[in-house]
């Protein structure tokens, strides 16, 4: 009796690992009609009211980001000379204008100070900037540098800690950079304040296209990636506009410290990257997609609907660090290529910029022309990205650059010549423009995802150091008296020749993982479906061998029964 009742046991434990192994295949089934994390990202919408209405604070903070980022160009205007029927600043100022030779009779005594007209930095604090060289251009240049620092901070956390505490971050010491510039009392507090507002300002524009490139797809996200663009030619000409009417420094301190204040609450109206949190977090991921869902009242969906992503780190926390950029073969070249091109494009547009008070016209004549080019660049470029190839019109765009350059070689002392340096610098900046909205397009495409926003960030930061190095070559540059743009155009055309071993990225899809790890995790996923599979015939066997005891072991008992 306890015979039979051992043998119906086993013979039920055989059906319910049957029924398992059944079970097991439904699943596969069921899970191979899953979404995917683009599918899901279509269902909730990538381009609905939420990634707009993104689009507009991110746009906004680009405006303002460029009165910081050109804030030395309109802090550092010239002073004018007004002589007060002084004969000896007469013959040494004839000019009226601060030139070598009235800086050097301004910066014998010290009291001539009240020869100079205007309330820039220049003569701040009962100093005459000016007649310390390095300090002015240290000080000029110390926003590219704190630029330069915290793109290697802000870079690792929102790769490792998320894209929207970088952002937090970075714009909440952007603030703090700008109340301290404005209530000032010294160079110290000046040049802390540009540091900061550096450090927080251009890291948090850069962490955007995270953002854009996460939460976006197709078209909508590279029209939104140029579109950022336009709202920085729109800073350049609110910034030129203000300081032609507000000459003091520190009430245009003050101006730009309203709006950068005021869009820190704006911050909380965007979401944490969904794709980032799909590499960390299921649930959290299922819920912002639902969030967005919710915001562009489309279908939400169920944690069971997407996928677990099969290279989630949920069980792996990688932290990427800027050492990850060169140890991979795929992307080392790739990543040094990008940190000089932006090197090359941010010398010149920045260059541009800081030399238009030696373009012979109208210090903000010359600055309206430059920015109404760089408008019609970026507007041209937000019709164009979606046709236009990016390695080829890179390339093209820096060797046009470098050859127009060449034409400030010449000098003559005419109104035609003039005209003709101020619409060459125009057209230079509208080709460097177009140049920088499709490279950071083609940045975002050509690396991974789990690396993109430190590809992004470390690269820029390539280009802060052409942004501080700009203002020391035009120094020197005038030591030596060759005109700076021709310096700007040629280093401009050897950064753009690097690109050629590139690949085009047009049309091509988004790098999920880079291509070393991604062998090594589908060297482990086919072993794992190898393990599971012999376990499973393994499985099958030990069945199939009980299975065959039990039908034998039974036969005996009935054998022994008629017996």
């Amino acid at each position: 009796m306890y015979e039979d009742i051992n043998l119906q046991h086993q013979t039920n434990t055989y059906i319910e690992q049957k029924d398992q192994i059944e079970v097991i295949d439904n699943t596969e089934e069921i899970e191979f009609k899953q979404l995917n994390y683009d599918q899901a990202l279509s269902q909730v919408g990538s381009s609905g009211y939420y990634q707009k209405r993104a689009f507009v604070i991110f746009g906004l903070q680009w405006m303002i980001t460029t009165w910081i980022l050109f804030g030395p160009v309109f802090y550092f205007i010239q002073p004018t000379i007004n002589c007060k029927n002084d004969l000896n600043c007469y013959n040494e100022c004839s000019t009226r204008i601060l030139d070598e030779q009235c800086l050097s009779y301004i910066c014998e005594d010290t009291s001539r100070i009240e020869f100079l007209v205007g309330n820039s930095l220049n003569t701040a604090f009962n100093t005459v900037l000016p007649c310390n060289k390095t300090l002015q251009s240290i000080i000029k240049s110390i926003v590219y540098f704190g630029s330069l620092t915290g793109f290697f901070i802000f870079s690792f956390i929102a790769d490792n800690y998320g894209r929207k505490l970088a952002l937090t971050l970075s714009w909440t010491i952007t603030t703090i950079g700008s109340i301290t510039l404005a209530s000032a009392q010294n160079f110290q507090m000046i040049t802390s304040a540009m540091f900061l507002l550096g450090f927080g300002g251009n890291p948090a524009i850069t962490v955007h296209y995270s953002f854009i490139n996460e939460h976006s797809q197709g078209h909508f996200r590279e029209l939104q990636n140029v579109g950022l663009q336009v709202f920085f030619a729109i800073g350049e000409f609110t910034i030129i506009t203000l300081a032609y009417y507000v000459t003091d420094w520190r009430s245009l301190a003050i101006i730009a410290t309203i709006p950068i204040i005021l869009l820190n609450f704006a911050n909380l109206f965007i979401l944490e990257s969904p794709l980032f949190l799909y590499s960390k977090n299921k649930s959290q991921c299922v819920q912002t997609l639902n969030q967005i869902a919710k915001i562009n009242s489309t279908k939400s969906i169920d944690i069971d609907e997407l996928i677990t992503n099969p290279k989630s780190k949920e069980k792996n926390q990688k932290m990427y660090t800027a050492w990850d950029l060169v140890r991979y073969k795929s992307i080392r070249y790739i990543f040094i290529a990008c940190v000089m091109m932006f090197f090359g494009i941010q010398l010149i547009y920045y260059g541009i910029s800081f030399v238009s008070d030696q373009l012979g016209m109208n210090f903000f004549t010359s600055n309206y022309i430059i920015a109404l080019f760089e408008l019609t660049a970026y507007l041209v470029t937000d019709f164009l990205v979606t046709k236009l190839k990016r390695k080829k019109n890179i390339i093209l765009g820096f060797i046009l650059v470098g050859f127009m350059s060449q034409y400030f070689l010449i000098q003559f002392d005419n109104s035609l010549f003039i005209i003709m340096q101020g619409i060459l610098a125009g057209l230079m900046r509208f080709i460097i423009c177009v140049i920088w909205a499709l490279a950071f397009v083609y940045v975002s495409e050509l690396f991974p995802s789990v690396i993109r926003s430190l590809a992004l960030l470390l690269i820029s930061a390539g280009g802060s150091i052409g942004s501080i190095v700009q203002t020391f070559l035009n120094t020197l540059c005038q030591q030596y008296q060759v005109h700076p743009m021709v310096v700007f155009g040629i280093i401009g055309m050897l950064c753009g020749l690097l690109l050629l071993p590139l690949k085009e990225t047009l049309n091509q899809g988004l790098i999920e993982n880079i291509e070393e790890e991604e062998k090594i995790m589908n060297i482990k996923y086919q072993q794992s479906i190898e393990t599971e599979e012999s376990g499973g015939v393994d499985q099958m066997n030990n069945v199939n061998e009980e299975r065959e005891f039990l039908i034998i072991k039974t036969k005996n008992i009935n054998t022994e029964k008629k017996d």
